[in-house]
């Protein structure tokens, strides 16, 4: 029974090195690879492998210390003898053999050498083993765009799309990407829609340099307006021409506005209707449901009366863009709406590509609020699996969360938070808007939007906010402009083509 249990145990040992060290490597370079038997008079297992007609079988013995007979026998049998460890008394126990015994670890010398010989051409064959699975399609591709001024990189991707053509093609290969097949009238009439959406785009954006900051508002939002129209169109379920979201905007923008309890800036409110462009847009991100009003609010008493999230204020819009989150602190009193995720190393057992917990199902994670103004209970509104919110000792000011973030189906925690990236290095997990918006841009088009109507609707407390008491608010719009001007082109870009960007300078780690 011992020699039994024991052989059981040393067979289990040579069919796992054998897989990981042979057969692994043999399929990675498109052999067709098998253990052909597990011999137990000797311990070894014999694997055949062939590619391009050209075969080879090999022998993988558990120990060089086994029996001359043994590596006699091999001899006759294979091309190549391995063994597990280190070598002990090889010379005496392969007397006799002619054929090569090496060291398991250094199967790659053969295997380079066997590649060689089954294709003596520069072309490799296609054909891949039969038990790896068939690839899958081919998906949303990611690009990496460099420049010495990135936003350059960015817009010069954008402008392509401006010619019909180009545009027609990306529609085509996003639509292939995601498994649909468009008829060739919408594929044209999307095309031609989206080129001209994203010239208008171009245009508005390209006067943002314009010294009136009215101007810069106002070109902005309606470049914003016209990027959205776009990443619509551009979608393969999406509207097949552009007549039918311009439809959508002779219901209005889809946002009102009301001056609030205190008629001031901070206390704008806006919010969504229940028709018009913005509650297409979101729905054609997938978002759902928007918390509405039933109808406009027509005094202040409305507002406290409305469903719970369904209108923000300025305040509580600007409180959601983390590149503004240090003088969002200067300029209000409220808490922030967003927090900073990183892994928490010493809640995690095992750590992985970015600390990520590699095995588990469930990672623990650090938030972090550097203004020192959120609750636990602001947390709760996050979303995502996001669970266990416990405050912890930060030692400062700011205030520290660990949570736990479930990825049953993820490599990765963050592959499972809707995680704002920015190239301002200040992301962040943002709370939704409206009661379930997290998409950053369309957060940024409702801030926008209040702007616009300050500066057409409201001059007085306009010109209060150029050049009279409260210029601090200028000082967070044009921060919020610049913010802009440099994270919404990129995911737009984003957005519209269905590839993800890196883009870096050509000296960054992204070169």
């Amino acid at each position: 029974m011992t020699k039994d249990f024991g052989w059981k145990m040393r067979a289990d040992i040579l069919r796992r090195d054998a897989e990981q060290k042979l057969l692994v490597p043999l399929r990675e370079h498109r052999w067709t690879a098998e253990i052909e038997r597990v011999v137990e008079e000797g311990e070894y297992v014999v694997i055949t492998a062939e590619r391009n007609g050209f075969k080879r079988r090999l022998a993988l013995v558990y120990s060089s210390g086994t029996d001359n007979r043994v590596f006699r026998r091999l001899d006759e049998e294979v091309d190549l003898t391995l063994f597990n460890g280190q070598p002990y008394k090889l010379d005496e126990f392969t007397r006799g053999v002619s054929r090569p015994v090496r060291s398991a670890d250094d199967f790659h010398h053969h295997l380079v050498e066997w590649n060689q010989l089954s294709i003596p051409d520069k072309i490799a064959p296609a054909a891949i083993h039969p038990e790896v699975a068939e690839e899958a399609p081919a998906g949303p591709r990611e690009r990496r765009l460099l420049s010495e001024v990135p936003i350059d990189a960015i817009w010069s991707r954008l402008s392509r799309l401006k010619s019909a053509t180009l545009a027609r093609k990306a529609v085509d290969a996003r639509a292939a990407a995601s498994g649909f097949q468009l008829a060739a009238a919408s594929l044209q009439t999307k095309g031609d829609g989206l080129a001209y959406a994203v010239r208008n785009a171009a245009d508005y954006f390209a006067l943002k340099d314009v010294g009136n900051l009215s101007q810069r508002i106002l070109n902005l939002y309606y470049g914003c307006l016209a990027f959205a129209f776009a990443e619509m169109l551009a979608a393969s379920d999406g509207p097949a021409e552009l007549s039918s979201i311009e439809d959508m905007t002779k219901q209005g923008h889809g946002l009102w506005t009301h001056d609030g309890q205190d008629e001031g800036f901070g206390g704008l409110a806006v919010g969504p209707t229940g028709s018009g462009f913005f509650l297409n847009w979101t729905q054609s991100m997938g978002v759902s449901p928007v918390a509405t009003m039933k109808k406009k609010p027509r005094q202040a008493s409305d507002l406290l009366a409305a469903p719970e999230g369904s209108w923000a204020t300025m305040e509580q819009l600007f409180a959601r863009i983390p590149e503004v989150g240090d003088l969002f602190e200067d300029v209000f009193s409220g808490s922030p709406a967003w927090v900073s995720p990183s892994i928490e190393h010493r809640a995690n057992q095992r750590t992985g590509l970015f600390g990520g917990n590699d095995r588990a199902e469930t990672s623990y994670i650090l938030l972090a609020d550097d203004s020192g103004r959120m609750t636990a209970e602001t947390l709760v509104g996050l979303r995502g699996p996001i669970r266990e919110i416990t405050p912890l000792p930060s030692g400062s000011r700011a205030r520290h969360f660990r949570a736990a973030v479930d990825h049953p189906d993820a490599e990765y925690w963050f592959s499972t938070l809707d995680v704002h990236r920015s190239p301002f290095g200040m992301g962040g997990l943002i709370l939704p808007l409206f009661g379930s918006v997290t998409q950053y841009r369309a957060i940024c088009f409702v801030i926008l939007y209040g702007l616009s109507i300050v500066v057409r609707y409201r001059p007085s407390l306009w010109r209060r906010i150029q050049e009279g008491d409260l210029d601090h608010m200028r000082a967070l719009v044009e921060a919020f402009l610049t913010t802009v001007e440099r994270v919404l082109p990129e995911q737009f870009l984003e957005s519209i083509t269905g590839e993800k960007m890196s883009v870096g300078h050509p000296a960054s780690l992204l070169g």
